[in-house]
């Protein structure tokens, strides 16, 4: 099952070459909490925050499983502010 705003980072058993990275991996974000991170950005860069904790996968190879902090991310709201005409 994928579950939004998280990822996970494997070790690389063969590097190729020296600059090789140590870990690979990927995360998969919802689009709208992209969205809605670009809109609350202040300047070029968008910092996302994460959590890490070791584990193992199904075959017993180490990986880091990653999630995303959602306490910084933008609050959404449906409800029409009162103060707007």
């Amino acid at each position: 099952m994928d579950y939004p705003n998280t990822g996970v980072l494997f070790t690389t058993k063969e590097k190729r070459h020296p600059q090789a990275p140590d870990m690979f991996g990927d995360i998969k974000f919802d689009r709208s909490y992209l969205l809605d991170m670009a809109e609350a950005s202040d300047g070029d860069a968008v910092v996302i925050k994460i959590g890490g904790w070791l584990k193992k996968d199904k075959n017993g190879n180490r990986m880091v499983s990653i999630k995303v902090d959602n306490y910084n991310a933008p609050a959404k709201s449906a409800a029409k502010d009162p103060w707007d005409d």
